[in-house]
């Protein structure tokens, strides 16, 4: 069995070594030098001797060394974008596979001298960073929020290359501040006359919403409490989600009489000759009584995302529908039990019971809401 074992994982390893070599092999047949050193590197760290690994990387990492270079001098000739950006990531990847073929002792057999671009990196982040910080200027100065985004992506490119690059931090604030949109989330409170209602659990998922939401670095969210603290007189936009119409354990009783019958069955029995017994056969019959009690809970929550400012545009209004129905039905009967049916036997075994209490029929009929409130809350702020 140990043997067995053995020439599973055995095999199984060869398996993995066979696809990933070949997998480097294609990567360079397709001309990605650069992936197929380092998956050649990779799997010579797990397997020094393997010879098809030692192959690819023997030819692809002087294609990549060239390829590289050659972009390098083909983009200083050449009136092209972020070109400076462009030389500092090859030159990135030029220190990458130098790194990783000195921690792998089955590749350095094969690349004992690799190339290291340490310097000509850092000649070339200063200009990096000059154009990041430029591209990022321009776009700022344009004053919109769309342009401040790609403008705080420049900064942080720019301090990345070159930390503290000029006065890039207070840029970077400068542009995040025209990027963020501020929004006020007015969450108001449930107001019933008859029940003491709690929206705690629904709008606990609504902030749990807005909290996904918050994963775009340019947005927040405030309560009004908040928005207060932080002295935002001004939002970019207000929500206000509000249980516009709603009733809780609206009540509905009926009760239905049925008279049941059934042939063909055995009433008694008559004695025979010779002591034999017959059944006699006839109708049994009942009167059932069934009640059926239902409560329905059912209401309305309204989505309004406005624009705050002079203008106060309605961006957004909808409305949400949900409804819950409790429901219970129980009985009795008089007369032959066998007159009724499995299910009428059923239903005349329980007894009445109270519906479940108002704030679950609350909380059951918002679950439909719910969903479609936080699906529309995502989708309307996917692209900002």
């Amino acid at each position: 069995m140990n043997k067995l074992k053995s020439y599973i994982l055995l095999s199984l390893l060869t398996f993995v070594l066979l696809v990933a070599c070949n997998s480097s092999k294609s990567m360079y047949e397709q001309g990605n030098y650069y992936e197929a050193v380092m998956r050649s590197v990779e799997k010579l760290r797990k397997s020094p001797n393997n010879n098809n690994a030692q192959e690819v990387l023997a030819s692809a990492y002087p294609s990549a060394v060239n390829s590289f270079m050659d972009k390098i001098e083909n983009n200083k000739n050449a009136n092209i974008p972020m070109k400076y950006t462009e030389e500092a990531r090859i030159y990135g990847q030029l220190n990458s596979m130098y790194e990783h073929i000195q921690r792998s002792p089955g590749a350095m057999q094969v690349i004992d001298n690799p190339r290291k671009y340490y310097r000509a990196l850092d000649q070339v982040k200063p200009l990096a960073a000059e154009e990041q910080y430029a591209a990022g200027m321009g776009l700022l100065s344009q004053g919109n929020r769309e342009s401040a985004k790609q403008a705080y992506k420049h900064f942080l490119k720019a301090d990345q290359f070159i930390p503290g690059y000029k006065d890039v931090a207070y840029q970077a604030d400068e542009a995040y501040n025209l990027a963020i949109l501020h929004v006020v989330a007015n969450l108001k409170p449930v107001q019933s006359k008859f029940y003491e209602l709690s929206g705690e659990e629904f709008y606990r998922q609504v902030n749990n919403t807005l909290n996904r939401i918050e994963q775009n670095e340019f947005i927040r969210f405030y309560s009004p409490e908040e928005a207060q603290q932080n002295n935002l007189q001004y939002p970019d936009q207000v929500i206000e989600i509000n249980f516009e119409d709603f009733v809780v354990g609206e009540t509905h009783t009926r009760e239905i009489i049925e008279k049941m019958e059934r042939d063909s069955i055995k009433v008694g029995e008559i004695d025979l000759a010779g002591g034999r017994k017959k059944d006699v056969l006839g109708t049994v019959k009942a009167d059932v009584v069934i009640n059926h009690m239902e409560v329905v809970s059912r209401g309305v929550v309204s989505l309004t995302i406005s624009r705050s400012g002079l203008d106060n545009k309605d961006l957004l209004y909808q409305d949400f529908p949900g409804q819950f129905v409790w429901f219970h039905e129980w009985g009795h009967f008089n007369g032959d039990d066998r007159a009724l049916t499995p299910e009428q036997i059923e239903v005349c075994n329980r007894r009445r019971v109270d519906p479940i209490p108002p704030q679950q029929m609350f909380v059951e009929f918002t679950r439909p809401i719910q969903q479609q409130l936080n699906n529309r809350l995502l989708s309307f702020y996917r692209d900002y």
